[in-house]
């Protein structure tokens, strides 16, 4: 695979020493830029969030991190962002085992956690970059938290009735 990779860049890269020679790489570029420049995605809408209590009143959001879909309980008890090593897996964050050095308490006891830095976490139009959170072993976190680590860094956040609000 490597070898068909190296061989299709090689002629990638003679096709464009011709055609740069010839003028006519100059007088396509514009078009080809333009052909080849993605659709703009849609900017999430910048208004509040509002999130349903479920059926045992918690407030489960829909979000991402880094661009990848992840479902968060909202937990304002957490200090960070907790996710466990499952879905830290699936989303493609690599977390070494001798990254577990921190201690941290959960309802099932102490566990040791991985201190991260995630690059952005989104939910609806709240974005917010350089999150810190918390890696928590296999088998130790049934489900992603929405700490406090975000929380507090949005505009603000109420609770009314069976509805939290979330303003960016």
């Amino acid at each position: 695979m490597l070898a068909r990779v190296v061989i299709l860049a090689a002629v990638v890269l003679v096709a464009v020493g011709a055609l740069s020679g010839s003028g006519l790489l100059e007088r396509l570029a514009p078009a080809l830029t333009e052909a080849a420049a993605p659709e703009p995605a849609p900017a999430p809408a910048r208004g509040p969030v509002v999130l349903e209590a479920d059926g045992s009143g918690h407030y489960m959001a829909d979000g991402s991190i880094n661009g990848r879909p992840v479902r968060f309980v909202v937990d304002t008890g957490a200090t960070r962002v907790a996710l466990s090593a499952e879905t830290a897996r699936r989303i493609g964050l690599a977390v070494d085992k001798s990254a577990f050095t921190a201690a941290t308490r959960t309802a099932n006891g102490t566990v040791a956690a991985a201190p991260i830095r995630l690059a952005e976490v989104r939910i609806g139009g709240a974005r917010i970059a350089d999150v810190d959170a918390l890696v928590l072993p296999e088998g130790a976190l049934d489900v992603d938290l929405l700490g406090m680590s975000f929380l507090s860094r949005l505009g603000g956040f109420r609770v009314t009735g069976r509805q939290m609000v979330l303003s960016p």
